[in-house]
């Protein structure tokens, strides 16, 4: 914060003090200048705080199965269940594999989903997919597996069902069995996996063969394909989008014009004193 003016001291008496006749002490220009710089900027400060609010992210979906699967899920493939206040599929499985979306967002492009996964093991979250018929494309972030260790995290390229090699993988020991929230953010052709309240990306991958598509999850555990005992679930699952800086209202403008006129004012004032 700029500090505040002081008053400089009048170092001799006055014409009107000698005769009697009191007067008033000067302010130092500098100070009235120091004082209104402070006003302005903490105007301006306020200012850029208004109209920054404007430019935030929007909430697209959420489901953390207390009632059940929104009806937004599409359930493509597996059989998908909600119980017991998360979502799995009953017939987990990789060959073919498994599909649910939320098939009120089918060309999403940048955007960032945080999820639960909870006993992680071998399942996944895909991003910028589609289903086609069965025939799903997109990309596969796997959460476990890692060739049979299930403490890994990585990338496939998925076109009509068949996935690529593993792409940017990454082991976090411990990770098999532990419940963790993961935060996936896709923006241009980057997608970034964060864990829990992470500020640096686990893994981050670059890719640009698909440039839209919907959110949706995978499941391929227990690798013995039964519905019970339950494998890797999902929980608290948020889709958010950035909008960008939004265009100010016209209040806002008013506002911020009106603040630079009057800094313009207080600005001439200041050169008079």
């Amino acid at each position: 914060m700029p500090d505040p003016g002081t008053q400089a001291s009048v170092p001799g008496a006055s014409r009107s003090q000698a005769e009697g006749v009191p007067s008033r002490p000067r302010q130092n220009a500098g100070s009235d200048r120091g004082q209104c710089g402070g006003s302005r900027r903490r105007w301006l400060l306020g200012a850029s705080i208004i109209v920054a609010s404007e430019a935030t992210a929007t909430q697209l979906f959420f489901d953390d199965f207390t009632n059940g699967a929104s009806p937004a899920w599409g359930n493509e493939r597996g059989s998908w269940r909600a119980l017991n206040g998360t979502y799995d599929a009953t017939f987990p499985s990789n060959s073919p594999l498994t599909y649910s979306s939320v098939t009120t967002l089918p060309s999403l492009t940048d955007f960032t989903a945080q999820v639960t996964v909870n006993d992680l093991n071998d399942g996944g979250i895909w991003l910028r997919s589609s289903f086609n018929g069965g025939a799903i494309n997109g990309i596969l972030l796997v959460t476990g597996g890692f060739t049979g260790t299930f403490n890994g995290l990585y990338f496939h390229e998925v076109h009509n069902g068949v996935t690529g090699a593993a792409l940017n993988a990454v082991s976090v020991p411990g990770l098999q069995g532990s419940n963790v929230d993961l935060r996936v953010v896709v923006a241009g052709n980057t997608y970034s996996v964060f864990l829990g309240g992470a500020t640096t990306p686990v893994t981050t991958l670059v890719d640009a063969a698909f440039s839209s598509g919907s959110f949706g999850l995978y499941d391929f555990s227990p690798l013995n394909g039964a519905s019970s005992p339950r494998g890797e679930n999902f929980d608290n699952i948020s889709i958010d989008a950035s909008l960008g800086p939004a265009v100010p209202e016209p209040t806002s403008l008013a506002l911020l014009a009106t603040g630079l006129v009057g800094i313009g004012i207080l600005r001439r004032r200041n050169r008079v004193i």
